[in-house]
């Protein structure tokens, strides 16, 4: 999917340098490409991503614009965190001002690693076990804004969003490129993530697939976005088909980057099998649960329902 980032953020990325992603790094010539050797990444364990030091970040947020564009909705005085005590699992923090829980605008999760698929896999998916990036964790937050119906909430939100969800994407993209991994991948814990993120990500299971274009089939033209959310949060969509209602637990969704996964995620058998799928459902939403839940849990509801 096209994105108004992608060409200004590769020209930035190919100016950084070592110097400017590691502080007090002795070689301030070498780039984002001299960080990978034989195919995988150079740790260090004082490093985020075995990469990038707290200044480094820093460096970077400065590099792609994201602290002007943070200072235009009043978020100044960033602080980075960085949590790198399991090898394998590195945590992020920024904060406006104090680095305190309350003034957190950022908390990123990454894994990376080998990730086999074991559901819903095709019979022609290459034996191959990739190396992916993993975005276990992403919050992006403005704890200066309050919700309204411009901007309502969402399932696990406790603050609107920050509009830069294009950017970070650019970003974790020429991330995952850079170190050499096949693509990224996450499981979304709400369907309006997984919405957001299949713009440009798929579900490795074609059924998952299935599902999340039935609902947008079937309800986006009868309801508001907020709507949709917050019934599937509740178990308040119904498969009319069978009478069932639908309980969100999907499988991965990924962002394939090398040849042989975009083939095989773009292959005519995998959309046959989301298209197949997609038979089998017919969602419509359980109005009186789902007016019932909201007033329960004093969520305001933006529409007219009936």
């Amino acid at each position: 999917m096209y994105n108004r980032y992608r060409k200004q953020y590769l020209k930035i990325a190919k100016k950084l340098t070592l110097a400017d992603i590691q502080t007090g790094a002795d070689f301030d010539d070498l780039t984002l490409d001299n960080i990978v050797s034989g195919g995988r990444v150079k740790q260090s364990s004082n490093f985020f991503m075995g990469v990038f030091s707290k200044q480094g970040l820093k460096n970077v947020i400065d590099a792609f614009g994201l602290t002007e564009a943070l200072a235009r909705l009043g978020l100044t005085d960033l602080h980075v965190e960085i949590d790198t005590d399991d090898p394998h699992t590195h945590r992020l923090y920024v904060y406006t001002g104090t680095p305190e829980d309350e003034n957190t605008i950022c908390e990123m999760v990454l894994k990376w690693g080998q990730m086999r698929f074991t559901e819903g896999i095709l019979h022609n998916f290459p034996d191959i076990i990739p190396n992916l990036l993993q975005v276990e964790w992403l919050l992006l937050q403005n704890p200066k804004m309050h919700f309204d119906e411009r901007r309502p909430q969402l399932p696990g939100q406790s603050y609107p969003g920050l509009g830069i969800g294009d950017r970070m994407l650019q970003i974790m993209i020429i991330l995952t490129r850079r170190l050499n991994l096949e693509g990224m991948i996450n499981k979304p814990r709400y369907y309006h993530t997984a919405f957001m993120f299949t713009k440009d990500f798929i579900f490795t299971n074609p059924s998952n697939q299935a599902i999340l274009q039935a609902i947008n089939r079937d309800l986006t033209s009868k309801y508001k976005f907020h709507t949709i959310a917050w019934a599937a949060h509740f178990d308040c969509l119904i498969n009319h088909v069978t009478g069932e209602e639908l309980v969100w637990d999907t499988d991965y969704l990924i962002l394939p980057l090398k040849k042989y996964l975009i083939k095989y995620f773009r292959s005519k058998e995998y959309q046959r099998q989301v298209g197949q799928q997609m038979e089998k459902f017919n969602f419509i939403i359980n109005i009186p649960k789902f007016i019932k839940c909201m007033q329960k849990n004093k969520i305001p509801i933006y529409e007219k329902l009936s």
